[in-house]
């Protein structure tokens, strides 16, 4: 009976239940209807010079862009420590839509690189 039940869950679920969308910025300012009232991850690199903090609290503002399209973002956490002005980010938050903000508590930023390629001059054949 526990083998029919564990079948029947397997059949009837679905299998990305729970799973977030995943999207670039600009799809999220070229449609944002399709993002009303859900949850989903939104990709972009940080506008430099757009950080700010609220004085009293943990609440960032920022701007994200990618391919030219850009998105204001209210951040209400703390910032991950590879968190830089210019770097790329995934925020995990809902679209206000009549602000088109997007609202997120948690974000991941990638690690910039510690070591930038070096160009290596060519060597003359004597």
């Amino acid at each position: 009976m526990a083998v029919i039940g564990a079948v029947a869950f397997l059949v009837f679920s679905s299998p990305d239940e729970g799973v977030l969308e995943y999207v670039y910025a600009d799809k999220v300012v070229s449609s944002p209807g399709d993002f009303v009232d859900r949850e989903f991850k939104v990709h972009g690199n940080v506008v430099e010079g757009s950080l700010s903090q609220d004085a009293n609290d943990d609440t960032y503002h920022f701007v994200i862009e990618f391919k030219g399209k850009r998105l204001k973002v209210v951040y209400d956490n703390l910032l991950p420590d590879t968190f830089v002005e210019g770097g790329e980010v995934v925020l995990t938050g809902t679209l206000d839509d009549e602000a088109m903000v997007i609202r997120s508590t948690e974000m991941t930023a990638k690690c910039p690189s510690k070591y930038e390629e070096e160009e290596i001059a060519p060597t003359k054949r004597t």
